[in-house]
């Protein structure tokens, strides 16, 4: 019992701050704190759909590296088989190596180099290198899992949140990029485009409305009731008085 509701505890934690992490990275591109606009029950909500096919993604290259993994055992047994199996496992680690002090040099990098929350770029990945050495060095639990789960558990639970950091960050560049596909805003009142002034939609979330300026980029935020999204820079798109639109009636 203790160890299902210790396993719940993980599970139910990851999935939350992995949530988290997604939008993090997507609003790192606006410089908004987006956790000031919404409560914790809508994080995972946000999350999970704009970003469900970059965990499709990990599972699989997790899943297939857990399936191609080795036993400390089958290891061993390369190397004294010597020839071309044992050449091949001493690349194989000496290219895991590479890899590693390749990410720790690059995550590190990007921590000094950049400012503010933009340090998360590379906070996120050195952070997941650093606990994955720490599970498979000292962690006594995992390491009595199959080698092949082993890897597979190991890599969702170190990289799955900056896997989604890193989604959401892109995913929000392509969203503030002004001359990119999108969607203008028109809706009563305030941050309506029009002729003078439009307003991209980025996106819905906690029952509010968030587009961007076309004119000095400066943030709209509003009740997301009773508005249209009309398509441009696409073909058939840039009018706001065409009739292909897509109606939104609430989204709270």
């Amino acid at each position: 019992m203790n160890i299902k509701l210790e396993l719940s505890v993980v599970v139910y934690g990851l999935a939350l701050f992995s949530g988290v992490s997604y939008l993090w990275g997507f609003w790192l591109n606006f410089d908004i704190n987006i956790l000031s606009y919404i409560a914790l029950t809508d994080v995972i909500k946000a999350s999970v759909y704009p970003a469900l096919p970059a965990l499709g993604v990990l599972a699989f290259y997790s899943a297939m590296d857990g399936y191609n993994s080795m036993s400390k055992a089958q290891h061993e047994s390369f190397i004294a088989e010597g020839g071309f199996a044992k050449g091949f496992t001493y690349f194989h680690k000496l290219f895991c190596v590479v890899c590693f002090i390749f990410g720790l040099g690059n995550a590190t990098y990007l921590v000094v180099s950049n400012d503010g929350y933009f340090r998360l770029l590379g906070l996120y990945p050195l952070v997941s290198i650093c606990l994955f050495i720490y599970l498979v060095m000292s962690n006594q639990f995992l390491m009595t899992l199959p080698v092949k789960y082993r890897v597979f558990v190991l890599v969702i639970i170190c990289f799955l949140p900056t896997f989604l950091f890193n989604k959401g960050y892109s995913n929000g560049a392509q969203q503030s990029d002004l001359n990119a596909e999108g969607q203008y805003v028109i809706a009563d009142g305030f941050c309506s485009s029009d002729d003078k002034a439009k307003y991209r939609f980025v996106s819905v979330i906690g029952g509010k409305l968030f587009s961007i300026s076309s004119s000095d980029e400066s943030i709209c935020v509003r009740s997301a009731e009773n508005f249209r999204l009309v398509k441009y820079n696409q073909i058939g798109g840039d009018n706001l008085n065409t009739n292909k639109v897509a109606e939104v009636e609430t989204a709270s």
